[in-house]
């Protein structure tokens, strides 16, 4: 197993690699966004040719680490998580951790990193290349057909202007499933930016007569495609512009040769969207989320999560 570092700042070669690999997640740009969205610092974890992005958030006074955020394990090198278990042990005092969270992908390697884990369901369109809409569920082409018929125009944007508009929808949105918002405007309106640099930040709009009324968010890394973000006003919601704008993100994403749409992780307990999802023809596996302690006052961390939990 190769060795290591854990470094606060990016190794010589780590853009090199990011771009050889297509790892956008790991990107310094991609990084920067974090960090001035969310105030999120990155540890390097890097043996010389290859290696992950840490992610580190704030939680209160606490500081949680999450390799390959947001995409998981198929955004860091095959077998860097148990290399990061292991070596963790001889490191326990790791620059103000308090926990590593690994995320790992039944549709990466799936391997056992013989520690907890809370799990949940992720689905994905896995044969993307073999994917055409006569593939999905009959009553999902009927409601595409219908909304075709409407004056709902897709296109994409890098305008940073419409970063309040994304926020706004994707707020009514989770408000509406009942979520827990974790982003923000000038999250939003980063992203555009980037969108404008990097043709594999894709940031779609559904615009009917000029008003923008849906928009997705999609992220090409590594081989595959994710859907990070997606909403429409409720108002609009009789025209099925989210199924217009993932219809086309999909349909893209086949053209760019990728092999893989991950439509992302769902809750447990909203089995409807893991069920719309599946109508895209797409399949359901499990997504493991490994918890590494890292320092002693885990113990309260995770005594404050419990709670939380328990209170929400």
């Amino acid at each position: 197993m190769s060795e290591y570092q854990f470094l606060e700042s990016a190794p010589p070669g780590w853009e090199s690699f990011c771009q050889r690999s297509n790892a956008v997640f790991g990107s310094a740009a991609w990084q920067q966004i974090l960090a001035s969205s969310f105030g999120a610092r990155t540890l390097y974890a890097w043996n010389g040719q290859s290696g992950g992005a840490i992610t580190v958030f704030k939680a209160g006074p606490f500081s949680v680490g999450y390799l390959g955020f947001p995409a998981g394990s198929i955004a860091f090198e095959r077998g860097l998580p148990a290399a990061i278990v292991s070596q963790l042990e001889e490191s326990r005092r790791l620059y103000g951790l308090t926990c590593i969270r690994i995320p790992v992908s039944e549709f990466a390697d799936n391997e056992d990193l013989g520690i907890n884990f809370v799990s949940n369901p992720e689905t994905a369109i896995t044969a993307l290349q073999q994917w055409d809409l006569m593939g999905v569920s009959k009553n999902l082409r009927r409601d595409l057909r219908k909304a075709g018929k409407s004056d709902v125009v897709v296109r994409q944007t890098t305008d940073t202007s419409l970063g309040p508009l994304f926020y706004d929808i994707y707020e009514s949105t989770v408000k509406h499933h009942g979520g827990s918002l974790r982003y923000n405007c000038n999250y939003f309106s980063a992203v555009l930016g980037l969108a404008a640099e990097n043709s594999a930040v894709q940031c779609f709009i559904a615009e009917l007569a000029d008003e923008v009324i849906g928009f997705a968010v999609v992220v090409n890394h590594g081989d595959a495609a994710f859907y990070l973000h997606g909403g429409a006003t409720l108002a609009s919601r009789k025209l099925s512009p989210s199924d217009l704008i993932l219809a086309q993100a999909i349909t893209q994403a086949r053209s760019n040769g990728l092999s893989l749409f991950n439509c992302m992780a769902s809750p447990p307990d909203q089995p409807t969207l893991v069920r719309y999802k599946e109508k895209w023809g797409a399949e359901t596996r499990t997504i493991k989320t490994y918890t590494v302690p890292v320092s002693n006052a885990y113990w309260l961390f995770n005594l404050a999560e419990r709670l939380r939990r328990f209170v929400s």
